[in-house]
């Protein structure tokens, strides 16, 4: 099945009309349905049903459709990365990093490093960290960041980009937030204003175990810009990677966390087989220094 058939069935599931998809594709009624039918005699089943001149998809259909969808999200990567390639000479290069990344690289200027690369052009998508393992091994990402090292396959590379401490927030005008006070019982007792990267969590771990029956819950937020919101309005404490918190913390105290916890530390991962691998390895060198800057 190409992939103007699997655009056919995409494009009938929004307009219900093969007048309207014979339209949009710039092609004739009579094409549009015979592509329908091929498609149903390659798969044996029945893709599409007619009500009320209105053209929906039977379960087969609905069950095809996601596929489609990748299918043609991937197709138009693939063009906008060669379209990019072959009119200004970069490369596309696609960066996955997790909301506490993506933070801590906004406080150096990396974007002007990677452009003192030259030669490529730089998306940044933000997702979990679980996503970006998936969206990586099914070729959808050039390049991971986050808190925890990727699937450890002999396919993948990965660098340590930096170590960060964990840093207790809380309202500058909470008592526990004065010099001397006994911060074991803040982490007992004060709710507790999560970060949803698991990484964090592991590292919590600890302290999670003791609180279960003596403190109330907060919430779990996947934004460190939320989080310091929540915190600056006395809804909570929280934990992050020092390394990941704004410059400007109005309203917020941080401090360290008692006990030696362990750092929160920062991976690049990224396929063994990257089509151009120099290229790769000044990106992430250059992510490298820019990481180790914003942690100053």
């Amino acid at each position: 099945m190409n992939l103007l058939k699997l655009r056919i069935l995409e494009l009938l599931d929004r307009h219900k009309q093969v007048t309207a998809v014979a339209k949009a594709l710039n092609m004739s009624q009579p094409t549009v349905s015979f592509h329908m039918k091929k498609m149903e005699s390659e798969w044996g089943v029945t893709l599409f049903e007619a009500k009320t001149r209105r053209i929906y998809l039977t379960n087969a259909g609905k069950m095809l459709l996601p596929f489609a969808q990748q299918m043609g999200a991937l197709h138009a990567e693939a063009e906008a990365a060669l379209g990019e390639l072959k009119d200004s000479g970069r490369a596309l290069v696609r960066i996955g990093c997790t909301d506490c990344a993506l933070a801590t690289l906004l406080k150096s200027d990396w974007l002007a490093e990677t452009d003192r690369l030259g030669g490529i052009r730089v998306k940044v998508i933000k997702e979990d960290e679980q996503s970006l393992g998936r969206l990586l091994e099914a070729n959808r990402l050039d390049l991971a960041i986050c808190g925890q090292p990727l699937t450890d396959t002999e396919h993948m590379q990965r660098m340590k980009l930096l170590s960060s401490p964990l840093k207790l927030l809380l309202p500058t005008d909470d008592p526990m937030s004065r010099p001397g006070a006994d911060l074991s019982m803040a982490l007992l007792r004060h709710p507790l204003i999560e970060h949803a990267e698991r990484s964090i969590a592991d590292l919590m771990m600890p302290w999670m175990t003791l609180r279960q029956e003596s403190a109330s819950s907060g919430a779990t937020l996947d934004s460190v810009e939320w989080i310091m919101h929540a915190v600056r309005s006395g809804r909570g404490m929280a934990v992050l990677p020092e390394c990941a918190l704004p410059l400007h913390r109005d309203g917020v105290a941080s401090t360290d966390l008692p006990g030696h916890p362990k750092d929160w530390t920062l991976y690049a991962s990224w396929k063994s087989n990257y089509w151009n691998a120099p290229l790769m390895e000044s990106l992430v060198f250059s992510l490298q220094a820019s990481a180790a800057a914003s942690a100053r």
